[in-house]
């Protein structure tokens, strides 16, 4: 037994046990720093996965509920599976001033190819305005612009420009008539900002008919070549996006029928990735216009900023409720003072709260004499010289 008691001290588990000791420490810090590398990875932000799962259910959700409808009209089907992206901002986007101007989100996948392929068995076809100021729109005509972009698939259905839309269709229910014949409407981007007074308000609450601004002039002379790039731009590889002035923030990624589940993932992504880059933003939902919301993302930092925000709001305005000008002395009161104050007769304050005002007056006038005391410092050295 005395052979064994010393093989049990000095045996190999306590060397095991020292290794595991060593062991631990090493594994420990490579997890801790692809931890760290995964969150601080601007790809990462966003989960792919939980993209491509709220995609799915969507999908699974709206295909059930049309499986309930035998009867239901194409339109109607069209609005269903309509899908939007909702984004939250911690601040309002636009501020006080409202924006007339779309956002130009770069993305893999076109919206207006698809959405003009399926105007061929839809009730409304997908045609495209061209508004161009009236000095350049005899330089371009529809012929000229189908040469160089029928190849893409492209087609300029009209071309008007502002004095058009004041002569022409002067009156409020032909323009508006003219203008939701279109599913898509460019702008010259020099004067898409004039153009709220010549569409009216009306034109501005739907996607299809807010106008797009583009390109048309290049060293200050109007360009066929870089309209039509900029034109294939908007079309094949940008998506527009209003911008509120408030918090919330609608982006109409077209019909679910549109694409394939990569190609919405895809898009959803570059989308979301460019608001989270470019803006503070607190949540992003994704959902159709008769479906519940579905998470995509959520970020808890912004959301305690908020919370922080709020709450220093709400003492600073606490703080500022409870000072009290008495004798022409303001006084920072406890709630217990105010509601004493309430009470009391305004004639009564300062009998009231007679020793702090005494006291507050005191250091008043002891920071006025030394704010003095340095000028009459120099005033007694420039005396002994």
């Amino acid at each position: 037994m005395a052979k064994t008691t010393p093989r049990k001290k000095t045996g190999m588990t306590t060397r095991s046990g020292s290794n595991s000791k060593k062991n631990t420490p090493v594994n420990t810090p490579t997890k801790q720093k692809k931890g760290k590398k995964s969150t601080a990875n601007d790809d990462s932000v966003l989960s792919q996965d939980r993209i491509e799962k709220a995609v799915t259910a969507l999908t699974k959700y709206l295909n059930k509920k049309d499986d309930k409808k035998e009867d239901q009209l194409i339109d109607d089907d069209e609005l269903t599976n309509s899908l939007n992206l909702i984004i939250v901002n911690n601040e309002p986007y636009s501020g006080n001033s409202k924006s007339f101007k779309s956002k130009l989100i770069n993305v893999k996948h076109s919206l207006y190819k698809p959405w003009k392929e399926a105007g061929v068995t839809s009730i409304k076809d997908f045609k495209t305005l061209l508004i161009l100021k009236d000095s350049d729109v005899k330089k371009v005509s529809e012929d000229d612009l189908h040469d160089k972009l029928n190849g893409a698939g492209i087609t300029i259905d009209e071309i008007v420009c502002g004095k058009d839309l004041k002569t022409k269709y002067k009156a409020f229910e032909s323009r508006r008539a003219f203008i939701s014949e279109f599913s898509l409407i460019l702008a010259d981007d020099n004067i898409v900002t004039t153009l709220p007074k010549l569409l009216g308000g009306k034109a501005y609450e739907k996607v299809e008919t807010t106008p797009i601004p583009i390109r048309c002039y290049s060293n200050k002379q109007f360009s066929l070549k870089t309209l039509t790039a900029s034109v294939k731009r908007v079309y094949l590889n940008q998506l527009p996006v209003k911008i509120p002035r408030g918090t919330t923030l609608n982006v109409h990624l077209g019909n679910l029928d549109w694409f394939k589940s990569k190609e919405l993932v895809e898009n959803i992504k570059d989308i979301s990735e460019n608001f989270i880059k470019n803006y503070k933003v607190r949540t992003i939902l994704l959902k159709s216009n008769q479906s519940p919301v579905l998470p995509l993302y959520n970020n808890e930092a912004v959301v305690d900023e908020l919370a922080e925000k709020a709450a220093t709001e709400k003492a600073t305005q606490e703080k500022e409720s409870n000072v009290v000008n008495v004798d022409g002395v303001d006084l920072q009161i406890s709630n217990f003072d105010k509601t004493l104050m309430e009470l009391a007769n305004p004639e009564d304050y300062s009998s009231v709260l007679g020793k702090r005002v005494q006291t507050a007056k005191r250091q008043r006038a002891a920071a006025d004499d030394e704010k003095k005391q340095p000028s009459e410092v120099k005033k007694v050295k420039k005396a002994k010289k």
